[in-house]
């Protein structure tokens, strides 16, 4: 049977079942891996650009290209593809993907996708939900092997990126459900692209400028972050969650707030 290209209308969940495998002998094998518009997470990010050995500065600029998401006005980056007739992926040959182990979240949830990912209209119903992409080229899906969804996200490694980007993803879902209300400066997307892409420049932030003066970490916490990037990515959304929506999760010291609100009275 043969697919038209598009997304079916149709949610999944956790024990949804579907059929599909990709492998080498399949005719097909790698035509998914072209021409695409591909949003990295700050985990694919991290994870990429420490396989191959780059900073996060270097890695942005060879491989990335910045874009706005027009429904919720925040930065983000695609994989820049290659200038050739099929705009390949920078790592694309012909026996597979150089990076495969490192590969992006989109990659390794294929031939399936998180609605959290999707930049069209999203509700927020408090539970992840999934879809499934149908292309015409794409022969996986006449296979025998049936997986659940909950099944395909362990077995391609997705559960750990979902579980990193947790921050990120409900940040601009709460940015997108309060689009009209809640509109950022260009400092507040400033520190919204830092934290989502360079991973480099927000420890720099944090143990280099004045920014352990202003907010009262624990010990531990500082510890983790200094060499467990993941962590520094979560404390980083935790930062922006509590510095622009005035979640309570990085509090401010006692004697700067005061100071603060002093300021505000003067006002």
């Amino acid at each position: 049977m043969k697919y038209q290209d598009g997304i079916e209308p149709k949610k999944y969940k956790a024990d949804s079942r579907f059929n599909f495998a990709c492998h080498k002998g399949k005719e097909c094998y790698t035509h998914c891996c072209s021409d695409l518009n591909m949003i990295l997470t700050p985990y694919d990010i991290v994870r990429m650009k420490n396989r191959l050995g780059l900073t996060s500065d270097q890695f942005l600029a060879i491989y990335t290209k910045p874009e706005m998401l027009a429904r919720t006005q925040l930065p983000v980056v695609t994989l820049k593809m290659l200038d050739d007739d099929n705009k390949s992926c920078p790592f694309l040959t012909q026996q597979g993907c150089t990076i495969y182990e490192d590969r992006p979240v989109t990659c390794r949830y294929y031939p399936l996708g998180m609605a959290s990912f999707r930049e069209q209209e999203i509700e927020p119903t408090g539970e992840d939900f999934f879809f499934m992409v149908r292309e015409a080229h794409c022969l996986g899906h006449e296979a025998d092997k049936e997986w659940t969804v909950s099944e395909w996200r362990k077995d391609q490694g997705v559960e750990l990126y979902d579980e990193i980007n947790r921050g990120w993803m409900e940040f601009m879902l709460r940015k997108k459900s309060f689009a009209f209300q809640m509109e950022l400066s260009e400092q507040s997307r400033s520190m919204f692209f830092m934290v989502s892409s360079n991973v480099d420049k927000l420890k720099r932030l944090i143990f280099e400028s004045t920014f352990l003066d202003k907010f009262d970490i624990e010990k531990d916490v500082l510890e983790k972050i200094k060499t467990d990037e993941a962590a520094l990515l979560k404390f980083g959304f935790d930062w922006l969650q509590s510095a622009l929506f005035g979640a309570d999760k990085v509090k401010m010291r006692d004697e700067v707030l005061k100071a603060y609100n002093e300021k505000a009275v003067e006002k």
